[in-house]
């Protein structure tokens, strides 16, 4: 299973500070913190700069990953709905198999 992490999770784990991060990224150290804090006001191109250095999908990367339309929102929100109130089923984490258990939204059992 891979999961999204931010820039700066990527940036720890390459033990490099802002500006060596940045240079490595091949984008200057305000153009990095323009991506954390408001990444839409950064250009396309520059993302996907950004993401080929690193190597990831974009739907990795926080700052990258693409907001879902609306009417993905609605789907998303009609299935959780759903569930609310037939419940929810439980898997085991080892092998993602249903384990026959119903709980509530909340966690309670059903």
């Amino acid at each position: 299973m891979r999961l999204t992490r931010s820039l700066e999770d990527y940036r720890q784990e390459h033990l490099l500070d802002v500006g060596e991060f940045a240079s490595y990224l091949g984008i200057t150290e305000q153009t990095y913190r323009r991506l954390l804090i408001e990444p839409e006001k950064v250009r396309m191109t520059t993302k996907r700069q950004v993401r080929e250095r690193i190597g990831v999908p974009p739907a990795l990367i926080v700052e990258l990953a693409p907001k879902p339309s609306a009417a993905l929102q609605a789907q998303v929100q009609a299935v959780l709905d759903e569930a609310d109130m037939l419940g929810w089923t439980a898997y085991d984490p080892d092998t993602y198999t249903p384990t026959g258990e119903r709980f509530a939204g909340d966690g309670s059992a059903r």
